[in-house]
């Protein structure tokens, strides 16, 4: 059909394809008697597509388009899913969630450079939206314009304390030692105040740091106490030397790390199959915690 609308001629076509005009004009006449209409008008000059033969023209060609799009994503898979894969995610997600979620999917994909970006969290979303990143882990509270939210996962808000065999704490005995507080650029400083202001605290900080790894180390050393994100479902611990415990009747809000991607849906194969990974990963932590 594309030779006969581009030749303008069904013995032409012919000629170009190597076949008998007849075994073309039959397969011609085939079609439209099961579609119920004239694709060609005839003229003595040769034919001419009707209507309806350029709307299934059109819908030939975009089906072409869209077979040629799919083999090559397939003969990608099978050579050994190559590509590259930008993330970003903000530090409280770094310690237990990333580890975990990232050796799966790199066991699964050794062909595929995975980039991973530690920003703040509301920093992701941008970075999304510019094509900095494929995708996303932001804290960041919704609505999210511009982007879509694949998941959520619900982390819990621990007091990070020196272990000393407790399981839980208070908030004045959380409040009696120097409090160790990151910057306002983490989410967790937002729940530090609200933790202070159910205390009745004026929080007056020892240290204040955009570094959770230096305050969680800081409470190590015995400098005071801070606050930590812990992934559901992972076993993520404290670290040596350290405990994560619920402050007693606080009830503090938990931060939800939602999985981000780009509203218009172009995203190459590396980025699908770190998407899905990443999807299927929460899912199966979701269920873990019940």
């Amino acid at each position: 059909m594309e030779e006969i609308a581009r030749l303008g001629s069904i013995r032409r076509a012919a000629e170009a394809l190597n076949v008998s005009a007849s075994a073309i004009d039959k397969q011609l006449l085939r079609a439209e008697q099961d579609l119920g209409v004239p694709l060609f008008e005839r003229h003595p000059r040769g034919v001419r597509l009707t209507s309806a033969g350029e709307l299934l023209l059109y819908r030939m060609r975009s089906w072409q388009k869209d077979m040629q799009a799919a083999t090559s994503e397939i003969e990608e898979l099978k050579g050994l899913r190559r590509g590259e894969v930008r993330i970003a995610v903000p530090q409280e997600a770094v310690s237990g969630f990333m580890p975990q979620a990232l050796s799966g999917f790199l066991e699964e994909n050794p062909r595929i450079v995975t980039s991973v970006r530690m920003v703040e969290s509301d920093r992701v979303r941008q970075m999304v939206i510019e094509n900095e990143a494929d995708f996303g882990l932001t804290f960041s509270p919704r609505p999210l314009p511009g982007v879509t939210v694949l998941r959520e996962l619900p982390f819990r808000v621990l007091a990070l304390v020196p272990d000393d065999g407790r399981k839980s704490i208070s908030l004045e005995r959380f409040f009696s030692r120097p409090t160790l507080v990151p910057d306002a650029a983490s989410h967790l400083r937002d729940v530090l105040d609200i933790a202070a202001a159910k205390a009745g605290v004026d929080l007056a900080p020892l240290i204040v740091s955009n570094s959770l790894e230096l305050l969680r180390q800081m409470v190590r050393e015995g400098s005071g106490h801070g606050l930590v994100a812990v992934c559901p479902g992972t076993g993520e611990s404290a670290g040596a030397e350290l405990s994560a415990l619920p402050l007693r009747a606080a009830a503090l809000p938990k931060l939800t790390l939602a999985l981000i991607s780009a509203s218009d849906n172009s995203s190459a194969l590396a980025s699908v199959l770190a998407k899905r990974h990443f999807e299927l990963f929460i899912d199966e932590l979701r269920e873990r915690d019940g």
